[in-house]
């Protein structure tokens, strides 16, 4: 019993281990049954319906952003009541939400399912999982985002082959049962038991003050909030796409749905991989210069896959490096503003700033399904690439802002 104590102590900050493993669960199967999963049930919605494309993803695009609307009022609530009632009431509500999906017979019913996932998801995803961390752990938070991600990475690999093999057997209706089951069986007792009730950081300024120093008062760091909000918002164009359109996008290169599959599997390992990484030298590399690597990463991989037609190991290229940038790009989104910004009132902070980025990216589905429709995957992709040089550039600013503040 003490090595394990010693070991826990040595691997996780203090207080963190169950919350670290339980919503590492969570995540995973949170991102596997409302985001990955779309990519594979879209084809089966176009293919019993006889749907467009851009009407399956517009409908995805309008729920990003109701659920970027609501995001700000969410994180409140995280920094006012704690984690646990919300993310628990959350699992609730996304089991509801599946269920329903696989129900639908008309697009009236498929717009309002969809629509309601997109809000709900907004209770259950990472956002909600770092102001958790940032309650239970303040400034140290940085180590458990990093083990959540770490975990949850897995979720591609465990649930892209898992739906794939389970439509071989059964239809996509019962599928998004399942799926709804994993929310209440396992994600709900998680949230609810896991969570202490009340995991509230002791603010120092009330609200109004934090808003203020933080967007008014310090016009540096009003400056470094907006570049950060454009930054994510970038940044969340490609990996959006490759949560709702990798099959359609490897398609459009001439690669296979059962090759691209397999592939795409790949990006969780890719993602853990780069995770242990962070975690092996974060006490040498700050959150700002992770967050510079992960978009170049992304870039060179984007750039491959501009000629993965021609060749599978440059497409499996895409994928590592893909996967890599990815990977990080979701630890960033956590520990950056806690970097930048602090503690205090991260639950605000990180509402406002998924606020920006999923208004900024509800367009995506819908205009990434217009243009691969339109011109084709090569000028999809180059779109990518040039939004991904744009956020690397921005970032690199908000390092030189962020040390020409604290020298």
């Amino acid at each position: 019993m003490n090595y394990i104590k010693k070991l826990n102590q040595k691997i996780f900050v203090k207080g963190t281990a169950k919350s670290v493993i339980g919503l590492g669960t969570t995540m995973t199967i949170g991102y596997g049954t409302l985001y990955y999963s779309f990519a594979i049930m879209s084809e089966e919605f176009a293919k019993e319906f006889l749907w467009t494309k851009s009407f399956i993803f517009g409908i995805l695009s309008l729920g990003i952003l109701l659920g970027g609307l609501i995001a700000p009022q969410i994180g409140k609530l995280l920094d006012k009541y704690g984690a646990r009632g919300i993310m628990s009431f959350g699992s609730v509500l996304s089991a509801i939400g599946l269920y329903n999906l696989s129900m639908i017979d008309s697009k009236l019913e498929y717009i309002i399912a969809i629509l309601f996932l997109q809000l709900v998801s907004v209770f259950v995803l990472y956002e909600s999982a770092f102001i958790a961390f940032a309650q239970i752990a303040g400034n140290k938070a940085r180590l458990p985002i990093i083990q959540v991600t770490l975990i949850a990475g897995f979720a591609s690999t465990i649930f892209w082959p898992l739906i794939s093999y389970l439509l071989t057997m059964i239809s996509w209706r019962e599928v998004y049962q399942i799926l709804s089951l994993l929310n209440i069986l396992i994600a709900l007792p998680i949230h609810f038991f896991i969570l202490k009730p009340n995991l509230i950081v002791k603010h120092e300024q009330d609200d109004e003050e934090i808003e203020e120093f933080i967007y008014l008062e310090n016009l540096h760091k009003r400056n470094t909030f907006i570049l950060l909000s454009i930054a994510f918002s970038l940044i969340a164009i490609p990996i959006t796409v490759m949560q709702t359109q990798f099959l359609t996008l490897f398609k459009s290169f001439g690669i296979e749905i059962s090759l691209a599959i397999t592939l795409g599997a790949l990006i969780g390992p890719s993602q853990v991989g780069i995770r242990v990484f962070e975690i092996l030298f974060s006490k040498y590399i700050t959150p700002i210069h992770s967050a510079i690597f992960s978009t170049f990463l992304m870039s060179l991989g984007l750039f491959a896959l501009l000629f993965s037609g021609y060749s599978i190991t440059i497409a499996l290229v895409f994928v590592l490096l893909y996967g890599a940038g990815q990977g990080l790009s979701d630890i960033i989104r956590g520990t950056l503003p806690l970097y930048l910004f602090g503690k205090d009132g991260y639950g605000k902070t990180t509402g406002k700033l998924n606020f920006f980025r999923l208004i900024m990216t509800s367009t995506v589905p819908f205009s990434f399904a217009f243009m691969l429709e339109n011109y084709g995957g090569t000028f999809s992709t180059i779109f990518l690439l040039v939004v991904t040089i744009i956020a690397t550039i921005l970032l690199t600013y908000v390092n030189i802002v962020y040390k020409s503040i604290n020298p």
